[in-house]
């Protein structure tokens, strides 16, 4: 029995500080300059570290076509633990992220998109792709007003991709550097 009151005074006092954190909503405009729509949530579970959960989808594609161009549709996710130098959802943070994806076809003709963002996979263009990353961000929290901010951060590490080339249907995969992220969030926290 005392397991058992041990067990549910553990859990209750769990649940009661996690409803005592703070949760910041975010949205990256940027991306929709790439057709893509974001949004994500971070949430404080500590003095100096968060915890975050991103999704984008990719809806249209302005970019697709002619000799510069960038194309893709499909979705990804993300999940982030950052530590935050002064306090949480303030400064300078560091962070550790993975990232999963899938995406009906993805191409780009643009050689400097192709190498860093694509890790390589997307010169001759791919269906079919599932994609795994693992890396670390850094970034940069600026409070604007009571509840407002600007996140911006960067970050990049390992892509792992399976994908069908557009071209001759064989099967690929592999592993190489890649910066997967990049952007000015938006952020309203409560």
């Amino acid at each position: 029995m005392k397991k058992l009151l041990v067990s549910l005074m553990a859990v209750f006092a769990v649940a009661n500080m996690s409803f005592a954190q703070e949760v910041a909503l975010k949205w990256n405009p940027l991306y929709l300059g790439l057709g893509t729509v974001d949004f994500g949530a971070e949430f404080s579970v500590a003095p100096k570290w968060t915890l975050g959960l991103e999704g984008s989808a990719v809806f249209f594609n302005p970019w697709g076509g002619g000799e510069n161009s960038i194309y893709a549709n499909g979705w990804t996710g993300t999940f982030e633990a950052r530590w935050y130098t002064c306090e949480a959802f303030n400064g300078h943070h560091l962070g550790i992220y993975a990232t999963v994806g899938r995406f009906g076809r993805a191409q780009s003709t643009m050689d400097i998109f192709n190498k860093i963002s694509l890790g390589g996979f997307g010169n001759d263009g791919a269906t079919n792709v599932k994609a795994a990353m693992l890396g670390l961000s850094y970034g940069y929290y600026l409070k604007l007003s009571h509840g407002w901010g600007l996140d911006f951060y960067i970050g990049g590490g390992l892509l792992y991709g399976m994908y069908q080339d557009a071209n001759d249907n064989t099967h690929k995969s592999g592993i190489k550097a890649s910066l997967s992220r990049l952007g000015v969030t938006l952020a309203y926290k409560f």
